[in-house]
């Protein structure tokens, strides 16, 4: 057992697993160490205090950890009753801790070894578990397996006599299902792990690569760069993992409103009960919660196809983004899409959504918005609202990435994406005061890619007042699409097929505009040159002039140019 003779370091696993015992009393108790090894803690507990017990499958440790004073006993962690048989290692005494430090990756069923425990600590309700797990999910194996390779070792996080791996959401489910549950943690964390390759575009944090790996491992959860699940445990209940609910919707539609617009909510209720594909629900977001039992009324009266599909969800606080987040948290479709109460939706609207996402699969399915004027009018009008334009074609109907970072060319209503993304990290920017959109699907774009369906399915109304543009000045709209760009450019993006020939258009006529703006600035210069030098020779011949006037020659010389004046009329009048 050479492998695992670590020695014990209070800034490694080991002294992270004897800080977890801080809150615990071991004076005079019991610290059963299961599938102790080297026994690395051996001393540093029974400085604590603690009567320190270690088990093992292998004779030469437990020999050496009784040579050292300590008490030890050979045990095969996957024998029958083995709860039972620690039971009379106790021999009656009070049980603080257990310890599985590096150990349930190592056995077959390590659910069965864990109930065994829990069954010996009915006795003793107080004691807790400490367990040290390998972590499959850190960052460096996954650029392992980018690279093509799965390289066992004699010991870290492919120890080649691992039987059993886990990431973080499998740890605890494994625990909750055999009755433990979280106390506190310190995980042992390392940025360039065992498996870590120095100088490999894949594992170097500053090449493009690299960041962008990382980008995804971190988006998912904070637990890329951990090597070792430290944690700490007490008894209860066991309980099944959660389920994933049967029979999800194909769609969730996000429907955010402030409850203020009654009159277009309604409007867009109507947009949603007419809808030709009825597999979606409404995560219809009151960004108001004194509001929400109105908006829940008037949901009601959507009797039959739509009412029954409607979750209201109270909502206060924060950006335009928090709502958002509280409706895309709640999503249960496979793909998510998103309206506001003064936008409206053409009848094949989640037709169209559902066949694009049938033709190209994972993407970030678009569609086109034709645009149009609205006014409200008073009350006591007949209409609460009426269009004072005809509907136009004011974006693009065909999806670029590169446009897009210049600006948004893609109302909030007009493209729907797969929910898997909320698996990997995706939210709204709650920072964002508006743009939170843009922002978002440009991530999304960057990982997806995009495939129109070149169909228009929804109008973007431009109200005459109240609404989101009239609520936010100029100024606000520049700081928060700075922001934006300052938050992309902190991250790798990726560009979809077909951008390099775009980027080459667009460079070219920026070159050709360049060279054209030079050659205006040269003929400008030469102009102005040439306008210099006029304006210089007229100058010197004003000045010459006046001297000229002011000389003695001059004055003398004034009755002859009278005379040579009148002379010049006498002869004038006489032709």
């Amino acid at each position: 057992m050479s492998n695992y003779e670590f020695h014990f370091n209070e800034a490694g696993p080991y002294g992270a697993a004897v800080r977890l015992l801080a809150d615990t009393d071991p004076n005079g108790r019991v610290v059963l160490d299961i599938g102790c090894g080297a026994a690395s803690v051996a001393e540093p507990l029974r400085s604590r205090g603690a009567t320190y017990v270690g088990v093992d499958i292998d004779e030469e440790s437990v020999r050496k950890l009784v040579g050292r004073g300590f008490e030890g006993h050979r045990v095969d962690l996957v024998q029958p009753g083995l709860d039972e048989v620690l039971g009379k290692i106790l021999d009656g005494r009070e049980l603080a801790a257990i310890l599985c430090l590096d150990v349930l990756e190592h056995v077959p069923d390590p659910r069965e070894v864990l109930a065994q425990l829990a069954a010996l600590t009915t006795p003793h309700p107080a004691a807790e578990l400490v367990v040290s797990i390998p972590n499959v999910a850190h960052v460096d194996l996954a650029r392992q397996l980018l690279s093509g390779r799965w390289d066992t070792t004699d010991s870290g996080l492919l120890d080649r006599t691992h039987l059993r791996f886990f990431t973080e959401r499998t740890l605890t489910d494994m625990m909750v299902s055999t009755g433990w549950y979280e106390a506190a943690r310190e995980d042992f964390r390392l940025e360039r792990s065992d498996q870590n390759r120095p100088g490999h575009p894949l594992f170097e944090p500053k090449t493009t690569l690299g960041m962008f790996v990382r980008q995804v491992r971190d988006s998912v959860d904070e637990h890329g760069e951990v090597n070792q699940f430290i944690r700490r445990y007490h008894r209860g209940a066991s309980r099944r993992p959660a389920e994933v609910v049967a029979g999800s919707p194909f769609l969730s539609v996000v429907l955010r409103t402030q409850g203020r617009r009654p009159e277009s909510l309604l409007d867009v209720l109507c947009c949603l009960g007419a809808q030709t594909d009825l597999d979606f629900e409404v995560l219809l977001v009151v960004h108001d919660s004194t509001k929400a039992r109105e908006v829940r009324e008037l949901v009601d009266l959507f009797e039959g196809n739509l009412a029954h599909r409607v979750q209201v969800l109270p909502c206060d606080g924060g950006t335009r983004s928090r709502p958002a987040n509280v409706g895309l948290r709640a999503a249960r479709g496979e793909y998510v899409v998103f309206l506001d109460d003064d936008d409206f939706v053409t009848a094949n609207w989640v037709e169209n959504i559902r066949e694009g996402a049938r033709t190209a699969p994972g993407r970030v399915i678009r569609w086109w918005a034709a645009e149009q004027h609205r006014t409200w009018h008073d009350e006591g009008s007949v209409a609460d609202h009426s269009a004072t334009g005809p509907l136009t074609a004011q974006y693009a109907t065909v999806f670029d990435l590169p446009r897009h970072l210049r600006q948004n060319e893609t109302p909030f209503h007009c493209f729907s994406f797969p929910r898997a993304l909320v698996e990997l990290g995706f939210e709204f920017d709650e920072a964002l005061t508006v743009c939170e959109d843009w922002e978002f699907l440009v991530r999304a774009a960057s990982f997806c890619d995009v495939h129109d369906t070149r169909q228009m399915t929804s109008i973007y109304n431009k109200w005459s007042d109240r609404a989101s543009a009239h609520a936010v000045t100029s100024d606000e709209w520049l700081v928060m699409r700075s922001v934006v760009h300052v938050a992309l450019d902190e991250r790798p993006l990726l560009l979809p097929p077909g951008s390099v020939r775009g980027l080459d258009r667009l460079l070219e006529q920026t070159e050709l505009a360049q060279h054209r703006i030079n050659a205006l600035e040269a003929e400008v210069a030469s102009v102005r040159h040439l306008l210099a030098h006029t304006e210089q020779v007229s100058s010197n011949a004003h000045h010459a002039l006046d001297e000229l006037r002011r000389s003695t020659s001059w004055k003398v010389s004034a009755p002859v140019r009278v005379a040579g004046a009148v002379a010049r009329r006498l002869l004038g009048r006489r032709r």
